[in-house]
């Protein structure tokens, strides 16, 4: 093709819309030719019109990325649909679409430089040193960089790929404009040499021709008011000397106003929300006079719901002779969902999102703010949520984290409006109070406690272990006042945490009972199976008393399992089978936060391993499995088979002691075996009945 696409393309008319695109979208574009050649760029970020396309180095790599993309767009190119996504060495996002005429590539419509995810902030940091930068301009635009995701780019792009199929039909029916003209002189110049009476049939072959190519133009026009319905744009003509103004039919129904609306300028005014109205009006001052793009995005009021919207408008002032401005020419977008995104992404970056508090970062920038002589005293209440692992442990993390927005609950309900109460990491609190003495700190520490008196967690009382300090004087460092009280409040929740974790075994164990009383009455009988063959086994009495509560608690992890698997009449399915199997570990979880269990929490964790090895969870061999925990598997065992099970019978007595004899020196410990059937069973120690 001997036409280059700046020549078949108007240039001028391709900026508008490409600014256009930037007004509905918010993301740079632009147009390259195929050797790399700017033709339009448009809200380009400062990350690469200060620094990469203007650094010698980065330029040269810009550059490559440009010219890779064009290269694969040109041999690769199936059909018109044809797109191509290009992630840059740093992260950053380059999308584009090939504009195609008559089977030939001529040009590149580019969108991008945006991420993913959150950049690798080091990696930039880097980047600056690497490449002169200064360091925190660089990190300053590098924020101005958007996070979009797949879905919302490739909506964008379909936009993209959809401009360059217009343009393309743009261009083609330029060229065949051209093309036909040029034939049509051809062939009139041969045949007026020949025949004149021709002349007319070469006049309407012309207009004909020219008809297809306006039609063209048409159906183009056509495609793009399609594509700024889709986008939820709008465009508007203002004439100042009339004030007045028209508006497409997409602009109506963003307004929420029909044709019967008076389409004054003073009417406008009242779809404006009043919040805005006087910073609309002194942006518009500024506009003509600085003489600048109407670019501003403002709250509007719809007419017909009264619902409150957020658009982007754009536009441009023509001016007379005299400079004086006399029309207003632009497009508005409804960008309603893309402010309420943001607002999210301020008030996460900002608060927790578990318990809606602050966060730790907001706590940080405002104890450098507060931290002034003005607001002395400065008080620092540091609050550590008790049992939170075990909770998780126990009943699961969605119960751990009800007890921590409990806990938060409280502790916001006791503060006062102008207390700073923040989130400081998994289970602590921070409370920073301005102009406030240590004993009205301590107050409000009291304060807390009697409101999360009565809140529970699955029969769980809350507790929070609290320290806190107070900055008297200015020369005082308030980091060190924030240490002093984290280190009282590590001495209060040793104090609180022991017993606090007693109780809250025993709350599980009711728990567990109350959920299955079956588990209840074999916990029982399974530790007076322990504490019989300890006896004969010459154990001490407190070696015997550990067997009682090991037999007691051996199945204490089952807390944490489903009740509908519990008690489940049939037989277990795999995944069901696999649940069950987690009791160990979890019970060994649960006796760990404990001191004085952490004995006993070895054996609870190794009561379901097999002599042979072939056990669970670490398959544990012989010798290796602790003594109590072999004794816990028999006595387990045994009380299993010879009960009744709504899935199972129960096995005589003669059953269940060939069953433990059939598995001597493979499940069971073969001496412990020998030592249960021939001292215990014989002497009739057993005097529970089934």
């Amino acid at each position: 093709m001997k036409y280059k696409f700046s020549e078949i393309v108007d240039i001028s008319k391709l900026q508008i819309i490409m600014e256009g695109f930037y007004a509905t979208s918010h993301i740079p574009s632009s147009v390259f030719d195929t050797e790399g050649n700017i033709l339009i760029a448009v809200g380009w970020k400062e990350i690469c019109t200060k620094f990469h396309r203007v650094n010698k180095e980065t330029k040269i790599l810009c550059r490559q990325s440009d010219l890779y993309i064009n290269n694969y767009l040109r041999d690769k190119i199936i059909n018109q649909e044809t797109k191509v996504c290009y992630t840059c060495a740093n992260g950053l996002i380059d999308m584009a679409a090939p504009i195609i005429i008559e089977g030939e590539h001529l040009a590149t419509v580019f969108t991008g430089q945006f991420f993913w995810e959150e950049p690798d902030v080091d990696q930039f940091r880097k980047q600056a040193g690497r490449y002169g930068f200064n360091e925190k301009d660089y990190l300053e635009a590098l924020k101005k960089v958007p996070i979009a995701t797949k879905e919302k780019m490739d909506s964008f792009m379909d936009y993209v790929s959809q401009i360059a199929e217009m343009l393309a039909q743009m261009g083609l029916a330029r060229l065949r404009l051209i093309a036909s003209q040029e034939k049509a002189l051809q062939e009139s110049e041969e045949r007026l040499k020949t025949i004149i009476d021709n002349t007319l049939t070469e006049k309407k072959q012309l207009e004909k021709d020219m008809y297809r190519s306006e039609e063209a133009l048409k159906e183009s026009e056509h495609l793009l008011r399609k594509l700024h319905k889709v986008a939820h744009i709008g465009s508007y003509v203002i004439d100042l000397k009339t004030k007045t103004w028209r508006g497409s039919p997409e602009l109506n129904e963003l307004f929420g106003i029909d044709e019967t609306f008076p389409h004054t300028i003073e009417s406008r005014e009242r779809i404006i929300h009043p919040d805005w109205r006087n910073r609309l009006f002194d942006y518009h001052a500024r506009v003509i006079r600085e003489k600048i793009l109407f670019d501003y995005e403002y709250k509007i009021i719809r007419i017909n719901d009264g619902e409150e919207r957020w658009i982007h408008e754009i536009g441009d002032i023509e001016y007379d002779n005299q400079h004086k401005a006399v029309r207003v020419i632009g497009m508005v977008q409804d960008i309603t969902d893309r402010k309420k995104v943001e607002e999210e992404v301020v008030y996460l970056s900002y608060h927790d999102k578990l318990t809606g508090l602050y966060n730790r970062r907001f706590y940080e920038e405002e104890i450098k703010r507060l931290d002034t002589e003005r607001n002395l005293p400065i008080s620092i209440i540091m609050g550590d949520v008790n049992g939170l692992k075990l909770t998780n442990d126990a009943f699961g993390h969605d119960k751990g984290d009800e007890l921590l927005k409990k806990a938060a609950k409280a502790i916001q309900s006791a503060c006062r409006a102008d207390d700073i109460v923040a989130r400081w990491g998994g289970d602590e609190f921070v409370i920073l109070l301005p102009k406030t003495n240590i004993n009205d700190a301590e107050k409000i520490v009291n304060r807390i406690k009697e409101s999360y008196s009565n809140q529970y967690v699955n029969a769980l009382s809350v507790s929070i272990s609290f320290g806190w300090d107070t900055k008297e004087n200015k020369d005082e460092n308030i980091l060190t006042v924030l240490k002093s009280a984290e280190d009282h409040m590590y001495k209060h929740k040793i104090i609180e945490n022991e017993s606090m974790r007693g109780n809250i075994i025993g709350t599980i164990i009711k728990t567990l009972h109350e959920k299955n009383p079956r588990e209840e009455q074999h916990s029982e009988r399974v530790s007076e199976i322990c504490q019989s063959i300890g006896r004969v086994m010459g154990f001490s009495e407190i070696e015997v008393n550990k067997l009682k509560v090991v037999g007691l608690l051996h199945d204490i992890g089952k807390i944490a399992i489903e009740e509908g698997i519990l008690n489940k009449p049939g037989k277990l399915t795999r995944k069901e089978w696999n649940e069950i199997k987690r009791h160990p570990e979890i019970g060994y979880r649960i006796l760990t936060t404990s001191h004085d269990m952490l004995e006993l929490a070895d054996c609870i964790l190794a009561h379901h391993e097999r002599w042979d090895g072939k056990g669970y969870p670490k398959g544990l061999k012989g010798e290796a499995i602790p003594r109590v925990a072999r004794i816990i598997a028999l006595a387990d065992s045994y009380d299993a088979m010879t009960s009744e099970r709504a899935y199972k019978r129960a096995l005589s007595e003669e059953e269940a002691l060939a069953e433990i004899c059939k598995n001597s020196g493979i499940q069971f410990d073969p001496e412990i075996v020998k030592i249960f059937l021939e001292r215990v069973l014989e002497r009739e120690i057993l005097h529970f009945t089934y």
